[in-house]
């Protein structure tokens, strides 16, 4: 499913939609120091990942990435998207957000997909929100495709409960991710008229909604090392669902990683 990941050297803590954004909130509030869960400046190191597809015949994914991650006070990498922070008031953050999203199909890898359009990356623009308040990391932002390929716009709301240490983090979290429909049906389950077949009706996904639960750990072992860990779900809505294409009603991702803090 992600066989192109190692080629673009994604970091320690490479973090899903939801968690990626918080990290800007959890940076405000830890500040920088030599025990901090998450150290600012260069991490490199690599992550054992292991994750499942969104369709019931796509395959699951296990393999080793190296790579590192920067965390700056305005700017933050986290090797397949960016972050800037432009503006900040009080326990409020604004910022601007680039991903290039990989594919998540290509008929070669199975028989079943075959009359199926392969299913590329795209490059994604968009702005966000952050809050830090009393009860925990609040988010809201949106993205969009600029580079062509779906077309199409993706809402995040999510919140988030740093629990944190002087030298570790545990922090719980849930979103809600709502896709549009040419996004849900690039990547979540659509079937066109030319690509219908016998067992494959066409199929519009149309606007959806997801759940997305996590749970992001992270220990700093000395000034020089850390550990981390990160456990997601992607619980879908019956539109992606029910789609020939899924038929199941949520998909994971599981990252186990050591990092170097670069200084």
């Amino acid at each position: 499913m992600y066989k192109s990941i190692p080629a673009f050297c994604l970091g320690l803590l490479l973090m899903q939609a939801a968690q990626a954004d918080d990290l800007l909130g959890i940076k405000a509030m830890l500040g920088d120091t030599a025990r901090s869960p998450v150290p600012g400046g260069w991490t490199v190191g690599g992550v054992a990942y292991t994750g499942s597809s969104v369709y019931k015949d796509g395959p699951n994914t296990t393999l080793p990435i190296p790579g590192g991650i920067y965390i700056g006070k305005d700017f933050m990498y986290l090797g397949d998207r960016a972050f800037y922070t432009f503006a900040r008031q009080g326990s409020m953050q604004l910022y601007g957000r680039l991903r290039l999203r990989l594919g998540n199909l290509d008929p070669a890898d199975t028989s079943k997909w075959d009359g199926m359009e392969k299913r590329k990356g795209q490059l994604e623009a968009g702005l966000g929100f952050g809050l830090v308040s009393d009860v925990g990391l609040w988010t809201a932002r949106f993205s969009s495709d600029v580079s062509g390929r779906s077309k199409g716009t993706e809402l995040l709301f999510n919140w988030s409960a740093p629990l944190v240490h002087e030298n570790w983090m545990v922090m719980p979290g849930l979103g809600a991710m709502w896709r549009q429909d040419k996004l849900a049906n690039y990547y979540f389950g659509g079937v066109s008229a030319a690509e219908a077949a016998p067992g494959r009706p066409a199929y519009s996904v149309g606007h959806a909604w997801s759940l997305v639960p996590s749970m992001v750990a992270s220990y700093r072992i000395n000034p020089q090392w850390l550990i981390g860990g990160i456990l997601s779900a992607d619980v879908f809505s019956d539109r992606i669902k029910n789609s020939p294409l899924v038929q199941q009603r949520a998909r994971y991702d599981i990252l186990l990683g050591v990092g170097y803090v670069w200084r």
